[in-house]
């Protein structure tokens, strides 16, 4: 064996052209394959690190008539679970809030999480220092208690080492803080900086609307030992029927709803699992090419090689020992190619971490190459180098001694059954090519649809951002009314300025659902209305958004807690409710108000949820009648809204300079962030694709290349009995076009099948589009006549003299 290693160095040293082409294409195939494995390895395969992550279930209602999975429910109904089921040793309650830290340097905007005391018992995670939760702490009224995070900790302070018993001001509320949590610490979200207890102080709803049964919560819970999903899933099932017979009239006592439980893990990857596995497949794909191209590689060097193999098996080296000798030097080739790989890897994922930026990528995991996936590259390149060296090694490994010997090695071509082999390795390539070619044309099409989608609203010349003033600072509505007023009037007053307005949630990011009973319809239990998403808004609002106002008026200042309630509702709305009646004058009923409001105007459609969804049910109303904290302002511009960015924060910081400005940016970029996934999804494609097309490329031009060289002396005979050099072209281009076609048809039969696979990430665009496979297959041909082109011009120029005096 240690001959043959240092043999196959010998032989790779003295051919270092055809070893560096092999190394760089296989690496690009197992580069590809290690970075995607990388993501997925972190995201679907690593065990969670807590403690017996299996056991860990994420429950939320699914209400399959309202088409919402994932939704959240009210602190009764956590309560019903808490106390009355048997298939958990504990239910953990959890939501996001936003909190404003102050005191001891910059007033800072925090993403924190409100969590029940029993969370971090649930998880069965431990701080790095101090202790957790205990279950007086989330009572109401009890001392306000936190942990922070890792990096809080390291930016606001400075690792402290007796940071515990030291006091933390969130939203002019002192916390004591009890606790650090380890490093990258990403639950029940990634980049929280705090967990704090007492849910019912969640800022995103007011005191009367959580106690009313306003849904904000979600649940993780840890199964019993020998309890199944679905067992627990049927007590749910049981204990939701008694919340609904309890609470009639809750929001969430939807009598189609059921609570479901998954996997922790598996909910954490949530509408991104189907676009890795796939990304998964498009990468083996091209390692499969790569491993073609370089198998035609070593069949052609190894048929150059018959000679010296010949000589070799007259001398008593049996067949294994060839296969042996040449399936060793696949596998060095695959070992340098493993080790270029790796680096290609760890520079294809800090490249995917960073044009993610958290927007796709979900960051309960540290994406890396680690020992799990250098074992994935070292069994890759053991499978790649067997791959791509085993057919050559079989083909060369069985001699015709005589005609080698006898012909003294000239005009060897190896015979038909290896003219076929190459062959079909093209056409294998140049099919799979085309596998990833239609499915990056279907890709670039269906995001092409997506940005040419009318969103209902102009995106251009606009500037948004977040404030959240603490709730203490102003506690009541007519405060909060006055403080939004005076910030959207200043900054509608700074030269180059259109217009400004606040609102609860911008376009694209509606998520806050109400039930809702109009005017004419049955009356139903709330659990049983129609959901309409909720928006609170200060006059301008549709003006600064460009939303047109189609019928009624606009909301103005005078609208306050003291006026009569009125709303504005979407134009989808009003045809649902009063497809053939004037819906101005007409009233809508919130479950969250127990009066009705008056339509005052409706408003044109917009997307709430993404540009693939429809619109839906919106309902507009003034912010002076129903108050929030947090909210975000926004101003149309006469420029570069960018530009207006340091003068916006400047008012803010003017009217209260412990205020907090978070999340500057323009609405075109927060348009780029609502498509980055079907952007991202698109450029890893349709680079796959272009490196499968450039390889299936490279392997027809060197088959072509390589039959002209073994048919120089046919071509010369050719020429001498009267062939001119039309026939000639004509004779090599339709033997590339006879690949070309096969590779083509074999290709798009299969892509019919496999974009199926990708069918839930199209956009109207049907998997099987005709234009799409069409425009492949001429693009692929076009590019592979080119790539023929300087093999059968080569071939033109034989000169037939010479070709058959070197017979």
């Amino acid at each position: 064996m240690w001959q043959s290693v240092r043999y196959s160095l010998r032989v790779i040293r003295k051919s270092p052209s055809f070893a560096a082409i092999a190394v760089l294409t296989l690496a690009l195939g197992i580069g590809a394959n290690t970075a995607i494995f990388s993501v997925v390895n972190a995201l679907l395969l690593r065990s969670l690190s807590l403690q017996q992550p299996d056991r860990l279930v994420f429950l939320s209602l699914f209400h399959p008539e309202r088409g919402i999975n994932g939704g959240a429910f009210s602190v009764a109904a956590y309560e019903t679970m808490r106390d009355g089921n048997r298939s958990f040793t504990g239910i953990a309650a959890f939501c996001g809030d936003g909190v404003t830290l102050t005191g001891g340097g910059r007033p800072e905007q925090i993403a924190a999480a409100r969590v029940s005391p029993n969370f971090f018992d649930v998880l069965g995670a431990r701080p790095l220092l101090g202790r957790g939760f205990e279950p007086a702490e989330g009572v109401e009224g009890a001392r306000p208690v936190a942990l922070i995070s890792h990096a809080l900790w390291e930016r606001r302070f400075a690792s402290d080492p007796n940071i515990l018993g030291k006091t933390v001001t969130f939203n002019q509320d002192v916390y004591t803080i009890i606790g650090v949590m380890p490093p990258e610490f990403p639950f029940p979200f990634p980049g929280l900086d705090a967990w704090v207890t007492r849910v019912m102080d969640f800022s995103g709803f007011q005191p009367e609307q959580i106690r009313a049964g306003a849904g904000f919560l979600t649940a993780t819970a840890r199964l019993r030992p020998g309890v199944s999903i679905s067992q627990a899933e049927s007590e749910l099932a049981v204990l939701n029927q008694h919340y609904r017979a309890e609470h009639p009239r809750a929001p969430d006592a939807d009598p189609h709803a059921r609570m479901t439980a998954v996997p922790l893990q598996e909910s954490l990857v949530t509408g991104i699992r189907e676009t890795l596995l796939i990304l998964m497949g498009a990468v083996g794909l091209v390692l499969l090419i790569a491993c073609a191209n370089v198998a035609s590689l070593m069949l052609a060097r190894a048929t150059g090689r018959a000679r010296e193999i010949a000589i070799r098996a007259a001398l008593g080296a049996g067949r294994g020992t060839l296969v042996r000798q040449l399936l060793i030097e696949s596998l060095m080739l695959a070992s340098a190619a493993a080790v270029l790989g790796v680096a290609l890897a760890k520079w294809g994922v800090a490249w995917l971490v960073k044009a993610d930026a958290g927007n796709n990528l979900p960051g309960f995991q540290p994406i890396r190459v680690d020992l799990g996936v250098f074992a994935f590259t070292l069994v890759v390149s053991l499978l790649t180098g067997i791959l791509f060296g085993l057919a050559p090694a079989l083909q060369v490994s069985h001699p015709d001694l005589n005609g080698i010997l006898r012909d003294s090695g000239w005009g060897t071509t190896g015979g038909a059954h290896r003219h076929r082999l190459r062959s079909l390795l093209v056409a294998g390539q140049m099919a799979l090519s085309i596998v990833l070619l239609i499915g990056a044309g279907l890709l670039v099409k269906s995001f092409r649809n997506l940005l040419t989608i009318d969103a209902g609203f102009d995106p251009h010349h606009s500037l948004t951002m977040n404030v959240s003033p603490p709730p203490d600072q102003f506690p009541d509505g007519p405060r909060r009314a006055q403080f939004y007023r005076q910030l959207v009037d200043g900054l509608a007053a700074i030269p180059g300025v259109r217009s400004a307005a606040a609102s609860l949630s911008r376009p694209m990011g509606m998520r806050i659902m109400s039930p809702i009973l109009a005017d004419g319809q049955p009356v139903v239990l709330p659990g049983e209305r129609p959901l309409a998403v909720w928006n609170g808004i200060t006059p301008g609002y549709f003006q600064t958004y460009g939303v047109p106002l189609l019928r009624g008026r606009d909301f103005t200042w005078a609208d306050d807690a003291k006026a009569p309630r009125v709303v504005i509702v979407s134009q989808a709305l009003a045809h649902r409710f009063w497809p053939h009646d004037d819906p101005i004058g007409k009233h809508l009923t919130f479950t969250r108000f127990q009066v009705p409001f008056e339509i005052v105007g409706i408003a044109g459609d917009t997307r709430t949820y993404g540009l693939e969804s429809k619109p839906g049910n919106v309902i507009f109303t003034p912010y002076a009648q129903w108050t929030f904290v947090g909210m975000a302002l926004t101003i149309r511009t006469d420029g570069d809204p960018a530009h207006f960015a340091k003068a916006a924060t400047a008012h803010v910081q003017a009217i209260d300079p412990d205020l907090p400005v978070t999340n500057v940016q323009t609405v075109d970029d927060l348009m780029r962030d609502v498509v980055s996934q079907q952007r991202q999804a698109m450029y890893l494609i349709a680079g796959f694709a272009a490196v499968s097309l450039l390889l299936a490329v490279i392997g027809l031009y060197g088959a072509m290349s390589y039959a002209v060289a073994q048919r120089t002396t046919e071509i010369g005979i050719r020429q001498a009995i009267g062939a001119q050099r039309s026939d000639i072209l004509r004779m090599v281009f339709g033997q590339a076009l006879r690949l070309s076609l096969a590779g083509i048809v074999t290709g798009a039969l299969a892509a019919l099948e496999l974009t199926r696979l990708i069918d839930k990430m199209l956009y109207h665009v049907a998997a099987t589009d005709p234009l799409t496979f069409v425009a492949a297959a001429l693009l692929f041909l076009l590019v592979a006549m080119v790539a023929s082109y300087v093999p059968a011009w080569r071939a033109t120029r034989v000169d037939p003299v010479e070709a058959l005096r070197s017979r």
